[in-house]
């Protein structure tokens, strides 16, 4: 018998147990317009865990002010409107979740947290203004606009996650900023924007289109790490101070046309699988080494301005849109850093499309002359291969023909006085034409018939060439 009733009363503490354990489940419940009350009163609002019931509606406070501390921790706002609304004291809304929320025009003259907090529904910031610090990290956005707002303290908006369209336009960050580990799944706008203080991005994803064009940098800026899975637009941007993008991966189109880098930019490390468009950008120190570029990438320099630009030719050359002084500009780039294999192979790449470009002439003739004899002036080996081809084909000629005959008495009378009518060997016309080539003619071998005529042809030829390669051998030790 007491068994039994030891089992009933278990069973008993099990329901009753399951039951209070689902009540403190369930959150209270508080009515919106008790807190709109409070705060008319000036009484601070403090709430954890509960659910606003009803529009938290403060539009119509006297004055449009709230005098008091408003505090809700992981609570749920259904529907909320502070626009136009001074809020003078803390605001700390931590780990809330709205639905539909309008901060538009709100002033928030001391320090914001939101930090975790939950945006299902639409939320506007537009034209809002934070006196002091503002906090927004890991917090969960729909579509957001915080367009034409004004941050004059620290921004926090690091790993916040932006799942539908992100507006920052014509926004001033006017303390440091932070986005690091933030993700935009779609568009991010940040057209027009200040970041007076620096801003960091660093490690953040952008899923979309991301627009940055017209945006001023001051401090230090940071996009180390980040990737923009769509197009990037940075154009018309200033960087006043250091610009840090190293390992930064674009994966579709980089946009810094017309932008003004003027202090270090370093994109060192950084990837790029579409086109880096620098067209009219200003550049004071650009750092490009280690780069990775797509197959079918395009680096455009046109009408750019880059007083130094450091990456090895050989990481840019095949991506370079083809443009004259986009070449020239980094063939006298190469030479500041006196990097001289670099400016030899700029320069030369830089004529063999300058020659592509030509139309049927003597212009063209030249260059290609000029391309195949010492290319261009910076390849002394192809004046080297050009002599050594040159005493090999006449060698053949000598002893195929039977050209050269061995002098018995080479100083004393007509050659063919005192010839030996005999074959010299293949290594004799070797020797022979080697000698002839250098203008210094063998007194033991002397030419018969017309090939005393070969000798004087093979004589200028060497003349040339070794010229040629003499000339083209000091350009490049002298530098």
């Amino acid at each position: 018998m007491s068994h039994r009733i030891v089992v009933v009363l278990a069973l008993l503490l099990l329901i009753v147990g399951g039951s209070c354990g689902a009540l403190a489940k369930a959150p209270t419940q508080v009515s919106a317009s008790e807190i709109i009350s409070r705060i008319a009163e000036g009484q601070p609002v403090y709430y954890e865990g509960v659910a606003i019931v009803g529009s938290l509606n403060l539009c119509a406070l006297p004055e449009a002010r709230a005098k008091s501390v408003l505090s809700l921790i992981n609570c749920t706002v259904a529907d909320a409107s502070f626009n136009g609304l001074t809020l003078e004291k803390d605001v700390i809304l931590l780990g809330t979740t709205f639905g539909n929320v309008s901060f538009t025009g709100a002033i928030f003259h001391q320090p914001v947290v939101f930090d975790g907090a939950k945006f299902l529904g639409s939320a506007s910031f537009v034209d809002s203004q934070f006196d002091k610090d503002s906090s927004f990290n890991g917090v969960d956005f729909r579509d957001v606009d915080f367009n034409y707002s004004k941050f004059r303290g620290y921004s926090f908006f690091s790993e916040a996650h932006f799942l539908g369209n992100a507006s920052f336009s014509d926004v001033a960050f006017l303390g440091t900023a932070d986005f690091s580990s933030a993700k935009f799944d779609k568009e991010a706008n940040f057209i027009r924007s200040r970041f007076d203080e620096g801003v960091s991005f660093s490690d953040a994803f952008f899923g979309g289109l991301t627009r940055f064009g017209l945006s001023r940098f001051q401090g230090l800026c940071s996009f180390g790490d980040v990737v923009f899975a769509g197009e990037a637009n940075f154009g018309l941007a200033r960087f006043s101070d250091a610009a840090y993008f190293s390992g930064a991966q674009f994966q579709d189109t980089a946009i810094f046309g017309l932008t003004k880098f003027e202090d270090i930019a370093s994109f060192q490390g950084a990837s790029f699988a579409g086109d880096l468009i620098l067209k009219g950008a200003l550049i004071s120190t650009f750092l490009l080494e280690n780069g990775n570029y797509g197959r079918n990438a395009r680096i455009i320099l046109n009408d750019s301005n880059i007083d130094r630009l450091k990456v090895h030719w050989s990481e840019i050359g095949g991506h370079l849109v083809w443009d004259p002084g986009a070449y020239l500009a980094l063939v006298n780039n190469y030479r500041n850093l006196g990097w001289s294999s670099d400016e030899d192979d700029c320069y030369y790449q830089y004529r063999n499309l300058n020659q592509e470009h030509k139309g049927l002439g003597w212009s063209k003739a030249i260059d290609v002359l000029a391309h195949l004899s010492c290319g261009y002036g910076v390849r002394p080996s192809y004046a080297v291969a050009w002599s050594l081809l040159t005493i090999l084909i006449f060698a053949l000629v000598f002893w195929l023909g039977d050209g050269i005959r061995r002098s018995a008495q080479p100083l004393q009378g007509p050659a063919e006085t005192y010839s030996i009518p005999e074959h010299v060997t293949f290594r004799n016309a070797i020797f022979f034409s080697t000698m002839i080539f250098l203008s210094q003619g063998p007194i033991d071998f002397l030419p018969v018939g017309r090939h005393r005529y070969y000798v004087i042809l093979e004589g200028i030829f060497g003349w040339l060439l070794l010229a040629l390669f003499l000339v083209t051998l000091g350009k490049v030790m002298i530098r």
